[in-house]
């Protein structure tokens, strides 16, 4: 049994509206709306993580979907949720990559085990540059990929991490980040995602999401 954490708590500050950026129109829909319908058709529970600010949400989620409130951090957003799930397995997702699919989720519960870490990824096309003091060194792309969402593990594995994260008061960017830090052992198996999975982010990102949102629709 697989489990869904959907992140819905972010301000999106970056992109100067005064809204949550997943509550913007996209098509016929709202940003979330799309990942919360490719996450109900496809695992057997959902956590949407939401802001207090917009608790009117709650009244406008479907009712099997369970409901948090975020923090004031991804991370401790992500714990939240993690406390209200009840399977073995769980996909923490950012609401905000709205063009996640069916297909993609399928292949993610397909290299579930107890021992590794599922994580969705991209190529890395761009020369990337490590700035070290005056020193700057290019790394290898072809031993990059960019990580995005969903992200995978054991539930156990998962709590557990985030929570001696919060007592080490260790922070981290991403969910995976928790897991290679805590439990080194466990191991990750990428799947490797379209283009259409990057994250709105900024205005510019905004516009791009509604120029390719039809195929999703």
């Amino acid at each position: 049994m697989v489990s869904a954490i959907l992140l819905m708590a972010g301000k999106g500050e970056r992109m100067k509206k005064d809204i949550n950026k997943i509550l913007l129109p996209l098509g016929n829909k709202k940003i979330y709306e799309y990942s919360l319908k490719v996450l109900l058709e496809t695992v057997d529970e959902v956590v949407c993580v939401i802001s207090e600010a917009d608790s009117q949400l709650m009244k406008k989620l479907p009712k099997k979907v369970k409901v948090t409130f975020g923090g004031a951090t991804r991370q401790e957003s992500v714990l939240n949720g993690l406390r209200l799930v009840t399977n073995e397995y769980v996909l923490i997702h950012d609401a905000a990559r709205p063009f996640i699919t069916t297909e993609l989720i399928e292949q993610i519960k397909m290299l579930l085990n107890p021992n590794t870490n599922v994580l969705v990824c991209n190529e890395c096309k761009d020369t990337i540059k490590l700035l070290e003091g005056e020193t700057i060194q290019t790394l290898d792309r072809n031993k990059l990929v960019r990580a995005a969402t969903p992200q995978c593990s054991s539930t156990k594995y998962l709590l557990d991490g985030y929570n001696m994260a919060l007592q080490d008061n260790n922070q981290f960017t991403d969910d995976l980040s928790v897991l290679e830090y805590y439990f080194p052992e466990l191991v990750t198996e990428l799947v490797y995602a379209s283009d259409d999975i990057f994250k709105i982010t900024t205005e510019t990102d905004y516009q791009l999401a509604e120029l390719i949102w039809r195929k999703y629709d």
